[in-house]
């Protein structure tokens, strides 16, 4: 059963290190991750001990980490806001799912769209960005239904399975948004469910989300 509107987004804390730590060694989880999946797991969880430090004691930080939460199922998924810049009111966004049997169009969208309400409204920025796999098609095709334009290619940049993929590097304005979400509405007192309808049906011509369910 896909989560209800309690699902929602908090701050990654230290009370979350086990959960990310499990999430990060999975192999189908970690193949979506950039940099290098051979760590050993005391460098993993030293890793994601450092990254949750930063999120604390700062009043404008230049990376900030959520979670996706849930009543129903608990820690879903993680949120990464990386290289904001305060000035230029930008930021890079990353989301996860991390439970599998959740990694579904119905989850990925609301991660989608209240990342993308959490950098525009709350952190008022101007511009998100984000570098998405070539082969993680759900995941470039559903910020296009968010009016995203793919700005670049770097061709053969990651590696996995043994061959090399090109990365995707897409920039979503905060108009761009704003018309988005006036096509859509708020999404408030809706289920997911609408909620996804809403975003295929809000697609550009050409095709709609795709298949794959990896977030």
């Amino acid at each position: 059963m896909p989560p209800s509107l309690t699902s929602f987004i908090r701050r990654a804390d230290r009370d979350d290190l086990d959960t990310i730590v499990g999430w990060v060694e999975d192999p189908d989880f970690a193949r979506f991750l950039y940099g290098d999946p051979a760590r050993s797991p005391r460098q993993v969880r030293e890793q994601i001990v450092s990254m949750l430090g930063r999120t604390a004691g700062h009043t404008m930080p230049g990376g900030i980490y959520l979670m996706i939460d849930s009543k129903e199922h608990g820690p879903i998924g993680l949120l990464s806001l990386q290289h904001i810049s305060w000035r230029n009111r930008c930021c890079s966004v990353d989301f996860y799912i991390g439970k599998k049997e959740l990694r579904n169009g119905i989850v990925a969208g609301m991660a989608a769209y209240r990342t993308l309400e959490y950098c525009f409204d709350e952190l008022n920025l101007h511009r998100v960005q984000a570098y998405i796999y070539a082969f993680n098609r759900a995941s470039w095709r559903l910020l296009e239904m968010t009016g995203a334009v793919r700005e670049l290619t770097l061709r053969e940049h990651v590696s996995r399975d043994g061959k090399l993929y090109d990365v995707y590097g897409y920039g979503l304005l905060r108009h761009e948004f704003e018309v988005f979400r006036e096509r859509v509405g708020r999404m408030r007192g809706v289920s997911l469910q609408d909620m996804v309808r809403a975003l295929e049906e809000a697609a550009p011509e050409g095709g709609g989300a795709g298949a794959e369910s990896s977030a």
